[in-house]
């Protein structure tokens, strides 16, 4: 089979993995001179991309034509495509994937030489530009510019988490004073942990929408609304965390391939993974706004889904058992004879803050069947998370006759029976509500789960999208809970990912157990978390009652291990072999 993948970014390249590994032929299509996308304009990710696509670079089934754009498209009767490009070369194609990838919101109103975009700042503090600028001592990031506005309504999904990636960064390498200013702020799994992280580390954080620029040769000063009056604060730099927006190639290739797109200018999803034209696919940022780790996932599935057909989730649905989900538990609202009710959407606990976008898309879908049911319905705020399309729910909600009330950074809330008080300095609001749901309550029925995005370190996540061990795929709400929308695409994913998984018999290594003393060097050093230290019945020869004791022994966790033979080179008593 031929696959045709139209974009050679991340998700273009994981779909040419899959596509690749059933030993198909795949031919990539990039429009610029390099592949590699947004991911390789990231300092920090440019390696990786490097490392992800050397896999697969020189094999001889796979042919990457750059500077590459098309011309016209024939759907023949067969129900393959035949493509002309630009400088006359034909391709056939018996399917094809778009993987168009995701375009940056150029913010020409504001930018200047000290009001940069993240991309640009993200050129300043690479570690191969030498030394930072002399006057590197105030730095302000300001979030959501280009996107959750009138002429974007999308939330961009990547920009919060990028951000807070480029304090850590700034931090690496120089000690300067950080503000975030912020409407609402939306991660994902661990990096409500590196938020308190910085905030401890003194960070400043402030909630602020309305923001003004006025650049000299010295710095720039800026102007926001926050704490019920105008303020004004100098920085050195400024830095745009700049929406992500459709790609403007997906309306050329709607045209030529035939499939539709929605109003926001991203592909009509049929199915998962699949556009209304039969054998045409997408991935990635042709889809929606998404991050890198989501990239892959629907790269690894929109590959398996062109090579083996659309049936293949239904077969494997319920049936593979590496395939692992739990469902989501269910959210129960008696209303009773309520006529107020005020949903509390904030947590003081950060090991909670994962949780956010799960809550929050079930406290507007509960909020708005109360107010069509005549509540007065409140939403009293310290996070909304609703990224991508979730935030045109928001906006629904919003229009709808819901007041959602967002706390500012200074800002206290406290309860007391059906009574709410909320103040900060110089200011107290206080109103009474016949029902409180808070968060924290809600988020007790979701803890004490094995969340992949949690319990899984970063690069693992993304290179893994969906492997928890080499028999356990994680999908749907245990990966991530979040909307459902994203389960099938998830399925689909982890079924590409098991065929990239497939290997050999591994030769797994063999312990001495008579000899081993248990001092758990080789679990030590085990980067796989392959090897547990347990404890077993052992007879002694002793006189009395007593004739058996629990001796300490190494164990291989034959689902994680990879046979690397780390543990037998550092066993101190030489007791761990290959066979």
């Amino acid at each position: 089979m031929n696959v045709l993948i139209i974009g050679g970014g991340i998700s273009g390249i994981s779909a040419a993995k899959v596509a690749l590994k059933g030993n198909h032929t795949v031919t990539i299509l990039e429009s610029s001179a390099e592949p590699g996308g947004l991911m390789a304009r990231i300092a920090n990710c440019r390696v990786g991309f490097k490392t992800f696509f050397d896999e697969i670079r020189d094999n001889e089934r796979l042919t990457l034509i750059s500077d590459a754009k098309i011309a016209k498209v024939d759907k023949k009767e067969d129900k393959t495509f035949a493509v002309t490009l630009e400088d006359g070369r034909a391709l056939a194609a018996d399917k094809v994937i778009i993987a168009t990838g995701l375009t940056p919101y150029d913010p020409v109103e504001y930018k200047g030489k000290r009001v940069l975009t993240s991309l640009e700042y993200d050129a300043v503090i690479d570690q191969r530009q030498g030394e930072l600028p002399a006057d590197f001592n105030n730095i302000g990031f300001f979030l959501c510019v280009g996107s959750r506005s009138k002429d974007y309504p999308l939330c961009s999904s990547v920009c919060c988490s990028y951000t807070l990636r480029e304090v850590k960064w700034t931090l690496q390498r120089a000690k300067p004073e950080i503000t975030v200013f912020y409407n609402d702020l939306r991660f994902f799994g661990q990096e409500f942990y590196m938020e308190k992280a910085f905030r401890d580390a003194g960070v400043k954080f402030v909630r602020a929408n309305s923001r003004y620029f006025e650049e000299d040769e010295k710095g720039v000063t800026v102007r926001y609304f926050a704490g019920g009056q105008l303020k004004e604060e100098r920085f050195n730099y400024v830095v745009l965390a700049i929406g992500l927006r459709p790609n403007p190639q997906l309306a050329e290739l709607s045209n030529l391939f035939g499939f539709s797109m929605n109003e926001y200018g991203f592909v009509n999803e049929n199915a998962p993974l699949q556009t209304d034209v039969e054998g045409v696919y997408a991935s990635g940022g042709a889809l929606e706004p998404m991050n890198i780790k989501d990239s892959i996932l629907t790269g690894f599935g929109a590959g398996l889904v062109a090579v083996k057909g659309p049936e293949i989730l239904a077969k494997a649905e319920g049936h593979d058992e590496r395939l692992y989900r739990e469902d989501e538990p269910e959210f129960v609202l008696s209303d009773g004879n309520t006529t107020t009710c005020l949903f509390y959407l904030g947590t003081e606990n950060p090991g909670n803050g994962m949780f956010y976008e799960f809550v929050s898309s079930k406290f507007i879908e509960a909020a708005r069947d109360l107010r069509k049911a005549g509540k007065a319905v409140y939403v009293l705020t310290r996070n909304m998370v609703t990224p991508s399309y979730g935030e045109i729910t928001y906006e629904e909600a919003r229009r709808e006759g819901i007041v959602f009330i967002h706390l500012e950074e200074d800002e206290t809330v406290a309860f007391d029976g059906d009574r709410v008080r909320i103040a900060r300095e110089g200011r107290e609001l206080i109103f009474n509500a016949d029902k409180v749901i808070r968060f924290d309550d809600y988020a007790k029925l979701l803890k004490d789960r094995e969340y992949l995005s949690l319990y899984r370190s970063e690069p693992q996540l993304r290179w893994s999208p969906t492997k928890w061990g080499r028999k356990r795929y994680h999908v749907g709400f245990i990966r991530h809970p979040r909307d459902k929308r994203w389960e099938k695409r998830e399925f689909l994913g982890a079924l590409g990912e098991m065929i990239l998984d497939h290997e050999e018999d591994r030769i797994l290594p063999e312990v001495n157990e008579e000899r081993c003393s248990g001092c758990g060097s080789c679990k030590d050093s085990c980067p796989h978390n392959a090897i547990e230290i347990i404890f077993e019945e052992k007879t002694i020869s002793v006189f009395g009652p007593n004739n058996s004791t629990k001796v300490p022994i190494a164990h291989v966790k034959d689902d994680t291990c990879v046979s690397c033979g780390l543990c037998a080179s550092v066993c101190p008593s030489d007791v761990i072999s290959f066979p």
